[in-house]
């Protein structure tokens, strides 16, 4: 079927595919755990072992058909041995449950139907609103008919969790994932964000050589999967791009939240499945563009809420690794702390007699707590940074504490959820310390022991990268990122704790009674409303994102400009959209001195600078001329796009010293030329 490219077979082979090998698997290595999450499990196996295959690929040959080929007959191979040696025997169809298309139970399933229907409504009304130009907020296309329709989905789903009689099942919440996550899929058909722009024009750049000079060593695992995606599915390259992450989280983060929380923690269907929806509440904006560190962001959040069925030796360690491994092949600042995690879990699993643990585990537990520093001082050192600049003692701010706000000045929808939005940081942490108090008074220490010690590894982590090393590999507004990215794994690290609170707040005699399951209700669409709203850029009475998209303009710009300069060197001073657009049309086309021809925030004495001082302050001659000599060309070009807020000054100052200008779109951009 392969051969045929056609993206209706690829899709419909692929899925069975996926499906029959993941349940051949899970037979074989978690008969003994639930059938739904083990299929799951054996999902996960297969995704880490693609990730694993593409890496040693990239690294020892090159990435190309021959290397999909191997990994699509090398997975059903061994499995079909394993099951052979193992006498193994597999049913597919006799555990497939279609009580719920039974007429007498039809009765018990018309809340899901509601739940489905409304979302799939939703769906369609996506596609209608998607738009090429630019968007300051997707909440600007939909209207408030979406909203209502979204909230009457959200109450239908929760009473479909609170009703007794209803069915349930954890594919319906992956099916409201689905709709919360390709949101930015949708409604941006040109892309949304800036990452996935540069992650994507490097999977051209190794579609079409087999690798990308200089050599990455990250992201490959995350790579990999597209790549094996893309030809599996037979869909674009850059559809495929687009729709691995949000497709992975709304089928994992559910259904591995779930599962955790129902037999890991012992908690009731019902409970779990709220959960599962409390879980919103931190926000899911890392699943709604596939980038390499939202992947890994997903895989952590697997591997924190199956840990208690590690721990009860349910699923075994070597899951585990194969779960630590696979992140660290996609990025090694949430991989390389789930791999120290996994071995400190080997270690405890050896008899106190085991003499090399005397020796492993002080060397373990010290490397623990510096590995992300080491790592982010390593990766600086790579790069050319000084020792002198990389250490920099800090001892305070170690926390970015925010004040307390209230916000009554609009309507009320909006004034709360911007009031919950503004404290959530103090929210969360009151409800984690609440969290904390009833694990201990219910004496439930035991089930959080080992995430407790992981946690405190991490935030020591933490606490060492903030003290002791500065970022100058980054400009101004972007040295905080990587210990931002560590303090949202701490976030994660700290989800099963702030969902134990509301699960023993809710967990009461008075479960049953109408105004605790109202209670219930509002609290658990907040958390749905508060984690989607602001997951995506917001425009508001209260709040402007400033996050912009490419547009059909910005295509056309960069365009312009490759025809006008006629094969002549030049650089380009625009912000980041129009340069990811370059990006997205022409790949990494040219460089000057290690620097992108467009002005990105990126490498050492750039030219994104210069757009700043341009756009911001005065857009003479002068500034075009150092940029130019940065870069040693001849010709700049300065793209001023309407929508910025500075967008009437800088274009009065430019049109009084450039060569000449050209109108995009009727001056939806204006491409000011600059000659020496």
């Amino acid at each position: 079927m392969y051969w045929w490219k056609t993206p209706i077979v690829g899709l419909i082979f692929g899925f069975l595919y996926l499906w029959l090998n993941s349940k051949k698997i899970s037979d074989m290595f978690a008969a003994h755990i639930h059938k739904d999450l083990r299929n799951i499990m054996g999902l996960i196996t297969i995704l880490a072992y693609l990730s694993i295959v593409y890496t040693l690929s990239y690294h020892l040959y090159e990435i190309n058909s021959w290397v999909f080929i191997f990994a699509l007959l090398s997975l059903p191979l061994m499995v079909e041995i394993i099951s052979w040696r193992f006498n193994a025997i597999h049913y597919f169809f006799n555990d497939l449950n279609f009580d719920v298309l039974k007429l007498k139970n039809i009765r018990s399933s018309w809340l899901p139907l509601a739940v489905f229907f409304l979302d799939l409504l939703l769906f369609v009304v996506l596609f209608k609103k998607a738009s090429l130009g630019i968007i300051r907020s997707p909440w600007e296309l939909v209207g408030y008919r979406f909203w209502l329709v979204f909230l009457l989905s959200n109450i239908c789903l929760i009473a479909s969790i609170i009703y007794k009689k209803s069915y349930k099942n954890i594919l319906l919440i992956s099916w409201h994932f689905l709709l919360l996550a390709s949101l930015g899929v949708i409604l941006y058909p040109l892309g949304y964000g800036y990452d996935s722009f540069i992650h994507y024009a490097t999977l051209k750049n190794i579609a079409s050589t087999g690798t990308i000079e200089p050599r990455l060593f990250f992201y490959i695992g995350q790579y990999g999967l597209t790549f094996f995606s893309h030809e599996l599915l037979q869909i674009d390259l850059a559809w495929a791009n687009k729709v691995l992450l949000p497709v992975c989280f709304a089928l994992l983060w559910p259904t591995t939240l779930f599962y955790g929380l129902r037999y890991g923690l012992a908690w009731s269907f019902q409970n779990s499945y709220l959960a599962t929806l409390w879980s919103l509440f931190i926000g899911f904006g890392f699943a709604i563009m596939t980038t390499p560190q939202s992947f890994t962001y997903l895989l952590v959040a697997i591997y924190i809420f199956l840990l208690p069925e590690i721990n009860h030796r349910k699923i075994s360690l070597w899951f585990a690794l194969l779960l630590s491994l696979m992140t660290i092949s996609i990025h090694p600042l949430s991989g390389a702390p789930l791999l120290i995690f996994t071995i400190l879990l080997f270690i405890w699993r050896q008899p106190k007699t085991f003499f090399w643990a005397k020796i492993i585990k002080p060397i373990t537990y010290f490397a623990s707590i510096l590995i992300l520093p080491a790592l982010f001082a390593v990766y600086q050192k790579i790069n050319n940074i000084a020792w002198l600049d990389i250490f920099n003692f800090k001892l305070w701010p170690l926390f970015e504490i925010p004040s307390l706000n209230w916000l009554t000045a609009y309507n009320f929808p909006l004034d709360i959820l911007y009031n919950i939005s503004l404290n959530k940081i103090w929210l969360y942490t009151l409800l984690i310390l609440l969290g904390l108090y009833f694990i201990v008074r219910e004496h439930k220490l035991i089930f959080f022991k080992r995430l407790f010690i992981f946690t405190t590894i991490l935030l020591i982590n933490y606490l060492l990268t903030t003290i002791f090393l500065s970022f100058n590999l980054q400009i101004d507004y972007q040295k905080n990122d990587y210990i931002n990215r560590i303090a949202y794994l701490l976030t994660l690290f700290f989800l099963p704790i702030f969902l134990s609170a509301l699960y023993f707040l809710f967990n009461s005699r008075s479960q049953n009674s109408l105004a605790q399951k109202m209670f219930i209700t509002i609290i658990t669409i907040l958390c749905i409303g508060v984690g989607t709203y602001f997951s995506y850029p917001v425009y508001d009475q209260h709040g402007n994102s400033k996050s912009f998209n490419v547009t059909a303009s910005d295509i056309k710009t960069v365009q312009t400009i490759e025809n006008d300069a006629a094969n002549a060197p030049y650089i380009v001073l625009a912000n980041q959209m129009i340069g990811v657009a370059a990006i997205d049309t022409y790949g990494f086309a040219h460089y000057y001195k290690d620097n992108f021809y467009y002005s990105m925030p990126l490498g050492n004495n750039n030219i994104y600078q210069n757009f700043l001082s341009m756009i911001e302050e005065n857009a003479n001659r002068e500034q075009a001329l150092i940029a130019m000599d940065k870069a040693g060309v001849d010709k700049l070009y300065f793209v001023v796009n309407n929508y910025w807020h500075n967008a009437k000054q800088a274009t009065s100052q430019a049109e009084n010293n450039a060569n000449y200008k050209i109108l995009i779109d009727n001056g939806v951009n204006t491409i000011f030329v600059y000659n020496r």
